[in-house]
């Protein structure tokens, strides 16, 4: 599939999955967003089973992008990943969400306008919807630009958590001790020999759980401010939009 062209490539994917979500131009679209996250996982080196399923969660997230704002997507990406990718590599866990994220959120609102129809909403009807910018506040003010500013601090900060965690559970679920005993293969050992290569092993296996429990009480602790961060940054927000009244 790499070696064919763009179209071609797209048509040959589709040929492998039913695509009942959408039976007009939208699917076009569901068809190329599913084409271009394959590509990715391709050239990242995912193993082919993770290719497949990165197609499938790609098929997944495309018709669940309408009437979300940004947050609902970040978690969205985060559970269809841990559905659909449960066992891929930390690394390459890593650069999914990365693409995904740098995919999705500086479009998300295209995303919306096309998973809602607007692509097959006549021309007539396009030009009496549209509507002029708002008036904007004064600069006294500035509550939009403050406003903006917050939703971008979130948005940040949520992504940041998504990677920690999906660190967190990677670290959890794989393995904290590798035990290696070395023996000579040429040489008997004698009775002396055998318990201070065991009690070497043992020592080995001891500093690698300290670590392992190290890296991840560093991942709770950043895992934790990041939270912090959130909850301050929605405090704020809130009391922003709380009129003040003066004498």
């Amino acid at each position: 599939m790499a070696s064919l062209t763009r179209e071609a490539g797209v048509e040959r994917l589709s040929s492998h999955f039913m695509w009942s979500d959408f039976c007009d131009e939208r699917r076009i679209f569901h068809q190329e967003f599913v084409y271009d996250v394959t590509m990715f996982a391709a050239t990242c080196g995912f193993r082919w089973p993770d290719v497949i399923q990165a197609s499938v969660a790609a098929k997944s997230i495309f018709p669940q992008l309408d009437g979300i704002g940004i947050p609902q997507l970040l978690s969205l990406l985060r559970d269809v990943l841990s559905e659909c990718l449960p066992n891929l590599s930390p690394v390459h866990l890593h650069e999914f969400i990365q693409f995904l994220t740098k995919t999705c959120v500086p479009r998300w609102r295209l995303f919306q306008a096309v998973v809602s129809g607007a692509v097959n909403m006549p021309n007539a009807q396009l030009r009496l919807e549209v509507q002029l910018p708002p008036t904007p506040c004064p600069l006294a003010q500035g509550t939009d630009l403050h406003e903006w500013e917050c939703q971008r601090h979130q948005a940040e900060i949520t992504s940041k958590l998504l990677q920690m965690e999906e660190k967190l559970k990677a670290l959890r679920h794989g393995s904290r001790v590798a035990l290696e005993i070395d023996v000579p293969e040429d040489e008997q050992l004698d009775k002396e020999e055998v318990p201070a290569l065991v009690h070497a092993a043992v020592r080995a296996a001891q500093h690698q759980v300290r670590e392992s429990l190290t890296q991840e009480a560093s991942l709770l602790g950043d895992i934790l401010q990041l939270k912090l961060q959130q909850a301050a940054l929605a405090t704020g927000g809130r009391q922003n939009h709380v009129p003040s009244h003066t004498d």
